[in-house]
């Protein structure tokens, strides 16, 4: 990973770091506070030696000594000097037990060294200590006695007698604590760039650029109010309007691969279900009819339409969607004229609706046909924009046939649940069939909840195309709604 990908986890887990940070240096705190404090007792013992006699004899039994305080210090830490300790005291502490105590170094090249005792009370840490000092001290005489008797070669004195603890051994308080906050810090590092390495959605614009190799021309707010109403206010005039009218302008002056016209048939689509795709259309076309544009919003989705859910359809509307739409013209039982439903509000303004109609048993082949590319066309020449609701591409391949059939897709990806993986499959997915990719769109983006209802006054909206109104529960019967010019291919002819 690069450095960037790098400081994009630690500002998204940041709070993980500080968590396992101050639960670190709690740990710390609560070893010191709970757990058991050891004192230490130290006693300092010299070795002594016989003088010599000369400058020769004095150096070698200094020599003596040094290896001596090395040697006695290892005869400290005995079975033997413990159990005579023991025995001393005559108290319930075992041998072994005093024995686990016991410390004892030599100071480097000095005839010096150190017997220490540790135990959870100080007083009993001081009296362990001089027990066996005094113990150590009769062991080496004897050990220094010749069977003949006679002078010892050396012995140990007792120089500083073992003192009073005050001060428990081991690392402070503060010691504790800056270790536990240390490694909290590391592991929360480790654990934010692992969690970050196996977590690949999405979670802002750049990601999705990058994933896509795309331009992200749009993006939407998550906003809870949205999912309560069937079609986007857009005179409330909050931040949803706001991102709804930007994408409609870029869209303007957007320009495609084979010519210098922006698209108007557009195959809104997305790598899975759930990303936003049918809100968008509906919203789209709700945003490009305030714009005065004529619109004509298809419900090309023949796998899981909810397209008629969300348009406030009654009466003659309704029964119309329910017998004859999308299947029915690409079967040729219907014309298109017959087919669409012309004056469906959004809003406050109003498109032609294109329903899906009976659902086949084999939806993937209407696509597939000729006549799917012609009536695309009739739409195209028709209207001035064609929005399509598309199916998920990652589990049909129906969204990347109508992406081809199209000017071009907009590809949605929804932050935070939309993988960078299904990203890349989806913009493969679409350059398979030979679609042109317009961009992409980041919906539910987090953080705007502020924003999410401005209260400023919406702007002065274009008067919306009035369609030719169809009589009660039947089809207009001249030329297709939103033009007065026959239909012609907009691929040219055979």
């Amino acid at each position: 990973m690069e450095i960037k990908e790098y400081l994009r986890i630690f500002s998204r887990y940041w709070w993980v770091i500080v968590v396992l940070a101050v639960i670190g240096g709690a740990i710390g705190w609560a070893t010191w506070q709970f757990g058991t404090r050891e004192y230490q007792s130290t006693a300092t013992l010299f070795v002594a030696t016989q003088n010599g006699t000369t400058v020769t004899e004095a150096y070698q039994n200094n020599l003596f000594s040094t290896d001596r305080a090395n040697s006695y210090a290892s005869l400290a830490t005995s079975e033997q000097v413990a159990a005579r300790a023991v025995d001393q005291l005559k108290g319930t502490i075992t041998p072994e037990e005093l024995k686990s105590k016991i410390t004892a170094v030599a100071a480097p090249k000095t005839v010096l060294f150190n017997v220490a005792v540790t135990d959870a009370d100080p007083a009993m840490a001081q009296t362990y200590a001089n027990a066996v000092t005094d113990q150590l001290v009769g062991l080496i005489s004897e050990l220094e006695t010749s069977r003949r008797g006679g002078t010892p070669a050396a012995g140990a004195v007792v120089v500083d007698e073992a003192d009073y603890p005050v001060k428990p051994v081991g690392m402070s308080m503060v010691v504790r604590i800056g270790l536990g906050v240390a490694g909290g810090l590391l592991l929360g590092i480790l654990a934010a760039v692992l969690v970050g390495a196996l977590d690949r959605r999405v979670r802002g614009r750049e990601p999705v650029a990058d994933s896509t190799d795309a331009a992200v021309i749009g993006g939407l707010p998550a906003d809870p109010s949205r999912a309560k109403v069937g079609v986007v206010d857009l005179d409330k005039d909050g931040l949803y309007a706001e991102r709804l009218r930007e994408l409609r302008t870029n869209l303007r002056f957007a320009r495609l691969t084979d010519g210098p016209e922006p698209p108007k048939v557009i195959a809104v689509t997305s790598p899975a279900a759930g990303e936003g795709r049918t809100t968008l259309a509906v919203d789209l076309a709700a945003a490009l009819a305030e714009a005065g544009r004529s619109v004509v919003l298809v419900d090309g989705d023949f796998r899981g339409s909810t397209l008629a859910e969300r348009l406030p359809l009654e009466g003659p509307m309704k029964k119309a969607a329910a017998t004859r739409g999308l299947s029915t013209t690409i079967a040729g039982e219907t014309t298109v004229v017959e087919a669409i439903i012309p004056d469906v509000p959004v809003g406050h303004h109003r498109v032609s609706f294109l329903p899906t109609g009976p659902i086949p048993t084999r939806p993937g082949e209407l696509w597939a046909s000729d006549r799917a590319t012609d009536l695309l066309d009739e739409l195209g020449d028709s209207f001035d924009y064609v929005v399509i609701d598309t199916p998920p591409l990652e589990q049909y391949n129906d969204g990347a046939l109508v992406a081809a059939l199209s000017d071009g897709a907009l590809l949605l990806a929804r932050i935070r649940r939309t993988t960078s993986a299904k990203l890349r499959r989806g913009v493969q997915t679409l350059h398979a069939a030979n679609a042109i990719l317009i961009g992409t769109v980041a919906t539910f983006e987090p953080g705007h909840r502020r924003r999410l209802n401005s209260g400023k006054p919406a702007p002065a909206k274009a008067a919306p195309p009035k369609s030719p109104a169809a009589g009660e529960g039947d089809a207009p019967t001249e030329g297709l709604v939103g033009t007065s010019e026959p239909a012609a291919s907009r691929h040219g002819s055979d």
